[in-house]
C-alpha cells in the first residue's frame, strides 16, 4: 500500500510511488477531436514518459537544461512534466495566449535548450519573439498540423518554419523508445538517481502585474512538500476524478495535478475553458481547482436560467434566489421554512447538474473570490474552498478545509507552514513551500526575504476571531490619497463586483483628492440586461446607452453608502470594450494589470480631474 503519511523528497518519487502501487489503475482521461474518450493508466504513463525522456536525452539535454512548453493544458502535458524531470531537466511553462514579446523575454531569460510548443501557430509566436534566438533550440511539436476556422490546414512551413528544424513530439517519443531498447535503462536510470529535493523542478514566470516577468524557482521539496501537505487534509482517493481545466503554466494548476498524483485520483482534461460545463457532464468529476470567474459565471447562469425557465420552476427558485446569503431567521415558519427548503432543493439539483452531478467540492484560487459566489456554493451544499498562495509559495500557503470554511477567509495554514503580519499587515510566510529565489535575479531575491528567511509577499492580511486568514489587499496597490488618507481600493471593488454587470474594475486616486472608478461590463449579463430592457445594439453599443449608465450608478451609488466619506467614489466611467489577455490588460490568471491599465486611459483618468462633470 502506498505510504501518505510521510513527506516525499521529490516529485519522482511521488510518481514512482504512485506507479508501484497501481500500475493498472487509470491515471488519465481525455477526448479527442472526435468526440472518442481515452484513457492511460500509471504503468502506460510512466513508459511513455521515460521513452520521452530518453527522446530528450538523444537530443543531447543536460542536466539542469531548461526546457519550454507552449500549449495549453492536455494529456501530452503531463507526460512532458514527467519526461523531463526523469530527464534531470527543469520545465520553463508559458501560458499558451501570451504574447510573442513576452515568450520571447522567457526564452532569453531562462536559457532554455529546447522549445516544445503546441501546434504551428504556438511555434510561430516563438518565431516572431526573436527569430535569430530560436535558431539555437531544438523545436518540438505537439500538434503537426492545425486546422484554421476557415478549414486551411497549417504546417509550420506556412509559418516560416523549415520542416527540417522541427520534429514531432511522436517522434520524439518513438526514438527515446528506440534508444531504450538499445542502450537499456541505465542512463536514464542515472539521470533520474541524481535527481535532488533541492534541484529545481521548474521555472514559473509572473504573470507581471507590477512589472516585467520574473521568473520564479520551484524545487522538487516546494512541490512534494505542498502536494503532502495539501494531500493530508482532503478526503481524496483513486476513487475521485478532477476536472482540470486551468492552464499548466500555473503553478496552481501544476500543484493540483500532482497533489492527484500522490492521491490516485484521475485526472480528466476538460478541451477548454469553454467546454468546462460541458466536459463535466461527460466525465463526472468529483472535484475541480477553477479561478473565481468559473464559478461566478456559474452562479449568474444557474440563477439566470432557473428564473427564465417559467412555471413551476421559476416561482419555486424565486423564493431562495438572491437571498443564499441571508441567515436563517430563529423565527422562520413552517410556511418560509418549506418555502426556502424546496426552493433550495431546486438550486442544489440545477447546481449539482452543472458539473456532471457527483462534484463534492471545488477549489477557488488565482485571484479573490467573492463573498457572495461563496455563499452562492456553500449555501446549496457545494463546498467551495479558497485559499491564498503565491508562485513564489508553490501556490499555497493557506486552505479552508471541508468540515472547516470559513466564507470570506483564506483558511489556515498548511501543516508545516508559518506565517506573520507585520505592523502594517504585510503578509510573511516561511516553510519548505517557498522558492529560493528568482532565476538570474539575486537583487530581486534578496528584497522580498528578509535576515530570518521570512517570505514578504506584499500582501496585506488580518486574522479573524477564528484564526483564519483575510487578504484585504495588494501593499503596492494601497491608494494614498492628496489629503494622506490610506485606502485599500481591492475591498470596494469587490463590493462593485457584486453586481452581475460588473467586470474589471480599476479604482484611482493616488495623490488625487477623490477616488474614481473605470469599470468594464460582462458581456452575457450586460446582454441580458438589454433583453430584459428593450435596448438594442452591440456591446460596445451598449456600454453607452443612458439605461446601462444609469444601472451602473446605482451600483456605484450602493456601494458608496457603505464606505467612508474618503473611500466613495466620485467619478466613473464605463469602458467600451472588455480588458482582454491578448490585448495586454489581464495576466493569465485573468487579474487586470493595474499599471497597464491606468497608463492606457491616462488621458481619461485625467480628465476626471481637471475637467467639471
Amino acid at each position: 500500500m502506498s505510504d501518505r503519511h510521510t513527506t516525499p523528497r521529490t516529485l519522482l518519487d511521488i510518481f514512482f510511488e504512485r506507479v508501484r502501487v497501481a500500475p493498472d489503475a487509470e491515471a488519465m482521461r481525455w477526448v479527442d477531436a472526435d468526440g472518442v474518450v481515452h484513457a492511460l493508466t500509471w504503468g502506460a504513463w510512466d513508459q511513455r514518459a521515460r521513452a520521452l525522456a530518453a527522446g530528450l536525452l538523444e537530443l543531447g539535454l543536460a542536466p539542469g537544461a531548461r526546457v519550454v512548453v507552449l500549449s495549453r493544458t492536455r494529456v501530452e502535458w503531463a507526460l512532458i512534466d514527467v519526461a523531463v524531470l526523469m530527464a534531470g531537466g527543469i520545465s520553463v511553462p508559458i501560458f499558451p495566449n501570451e504574447l510573442p514579446t513576452s515568450c520571447g523575454r522567457v526564452l532569453r531569460d531562462s536559457g532554455a535548450r529546447v522549445a516544445i510548443a503546441e501546434n504551428p501557430w504556438q511555434l510561430n509566436k516563438l518565431r516572431e519573439a526573436d527569430p535569430e534566438l530560436i535558431d539555437g533550440l531544438a523545436l518540438i511539436l505537439i500538434d503537426e498540423e492545425m486546422t484554421l476556422a476557415s478549414g486551411a490546414v497549417m504546417t509550420a512551413a506556412e509559418f516560416g518554419v523549415s520542416p527540417h528544424r522541427v520534429q514531432t513530439l511522436a517522434g520524439l517519443e518513438a526514438r527515446g523508445a528506440a534508444r531504450r531498447a538499445q542502450r537499456g535503462e541505465r542512463e536514464l536510470a542515472a539521470r533520474i538517481a541524481a535527481t535532488e529535493p533541492d534541484g529545481c523542478a521548474t521555472i514559473c514566470y509572473t504573470p507581471g502585474t507590477e512589472g516585467a516577468e520574473k521568473g520564479v524557482m520551484l524545487t522538487h521539496e516546494n512541490f512534494a512538500f505542498t502536494c503532502h501537505a495539501v494531500d493530508q487534509l482532503l478526503d481524496l482517493s483513486p476513487e475521485d476524478t478532477q476536472l482540470l481545466y486551468l492552464p499548466l503554466a500555473q503553478a496552481f494548476a501544476r500543484l493540483v495535478l500532482w497533489v492527484a498524483v500522490r492521491a490516485g485520483a484521475v485526472t480528466a482534461f476538460a478541451r477548454s475553458y469553454r467546454t468546462v460545463f460541458e466536459d463535466a457532464g461527460l466525465f463526472q468529476p468529483t472535484y475541480l481547482a477553477g479561478v473565481p470567474r468559473l464559478f461566478e459565471k456559474t452562479h449568474e447562469e444557474v440563477e439566470a436560467e432557473l428564473l427564465a425557465a417559467g412555471g413551476w420552476t421559476s416561482l419555486v427558485a424565486g423564493w431562495v434566489v438572491g437571498v443564499h446569503s441571508r441567515e436563517t431567521p430563529a423565527t422562520e415558519g413552517f410556511v418560509a421554512r418549506a418555502k426556502r427548503e424546496l426552493g433550495g432543493r431546486v438550486v442544489r439539483r440545477r447546481l449539482r447538474e452543472r458539473f456532471g452531478g457527483k462534484l463534492r467540492f471545488a477549489f477557488s484560487g488565482g485571484a479573490p473570490l467573492g463573498v457572495e459566489t461563496a455563499r452562492f456554493f456553500h449555501g446549496h451544499g457545494l463546498p467551495l474552498l479558497e485559499g491564498y498562495g503565491m508562485v513564489e509559495t508553490c501556490a499555497a500557503t493557506h486552505l479552508n478545509r471541508l468540515g472547516d470554511c470559513g466564507v470570506g477567509t483564506v483558511g489556515r495554514p498548511l501543516p508545516g507552514v508559518e506565517f506573520k503580519l507585520l505592523e502594517d499587515g504585510e503578509l510573511c510566510v516561511r516553510g519548505r513551500n517557498v522558492t529560493p529565489g528568482y532565476w538570474n535575479k539575486r537583487e530581486e531575491t534578496d528584497k522580498v526575504f528578509d535576515a530570518d528567511g521570512w517570505f514578504h509577499t506584499g500582501d496585506l492580511g488580518e486574522v479573524d476571531d477564528d484564526g483564519r486568514l483575510v487578504i484585504t489587499d495588494r501593499k503596492r496597490d494601497i491608494i494614498v490619497t492628496a489629503n494622506g488618507k490610506a485606502i485599500a481600493p481591492r475591498p470596494i471593488a469587490e463590493k462593485l463586483r457584486v453586481d452581475p454587470l460588473v467586470g474589471q474594475v480599476l479604482i484611482h486616486g493616488d495623490r488625487r483628492t477623490f477616488l474614481t472608478a473605470l469599470i468594464s461590463l460582462r458581456r452575457e449579463p450586460l446582454l441580458r440586461f438589454a433583453e430584459e430592457h428593450g435596448l438594442e445594439g452591440d456591446y460596445e453599443t451598449l456600454t453607452r446607452h443612458p439605461r446601462v449608465f444609469a444601472a451602473v450608478d446605482l451600483v456605484i451609488d450602493r456601494v458608496n453608502a457603505t464606505l467612508a466619506p474618503h473611500e466613495v467614489i466620485r467619478k466613473f466611467a464605463i469602458l467600451q470594450s472588455e480588458p482582454t489577455t491578448e490585448a495586454g490588460d489581464l495576466t493569465p490568471t485573468m487579474r487586470l494589470k493595474r499599471r497597464v491599465a491606468a497608463e492606457k486611459y491616462k488621458a481619461l483618468l485625467d480628465s476626471f480631474y481637471s475637467e467639471p462633470f
